[in-house]
């Protein structure tokens, strides 16, 4: 059984059986509301920064990333140099209005919060940025 936290950006796996835990996975913080998907010995997830992760099961490390184009243009202003989201620069306080706006802040990374889908030989995942992905 695999699941991840929007507040610790773990991600979690336990035996389905015993219920005991087999590993987590620290994801450098990036909430993630995607449910994963899992095709072969692959487990793919996406987060609020605008990445899909594809963890190889077996290692219990992520194999490869993609990042959404917005990703890529904002990642600078909204990621800490060790990875973990900044968001001080996001938001300015802790009111309603600035917590809506610290959101879209947030958003404009293009997150994945949707399931990634499986078919074939491809990966299909939409973003926040408005596009839909198909991957190889």
């Amino acid at each position: 059984m695999y699941f991840a936290t929007s507040d610790t950006g773990l991600l979690h796996a336990f035996d389905a059986k015993s219920g005991a835990p087999l590993f987590s996975l620290d994801l450098k913080h990036w909430p993630m509301f995607s449910s994963p998907a899992i095709a072969g010995g692959t487990l793919y997830i996406g987060t609020h920064q605008g990445r899909l992760n594809a963890i190889d099961l077996k290692t219990q490390k992520v194999a490869r990333a993609f990042e959404t184009e917005d990703s890529k243009k904002n990642a600078a202003t909204y990621t800490k140099s060790d990875g973990t989201p900044n968001y001080q620069t996001a938001f300015s306080d802790f009111f309603y209005d600035d917590m809506v706006t610290g959101v879209q802040k947030m958003l404009s990374l293009g997150g994945i919060l949707s399931a990634p889908a499986v078919a074939g030989n491809s990966v299909y995942v939409g973003s926040a940025d408005g596009n839909v992905y198909a991957l190889m």
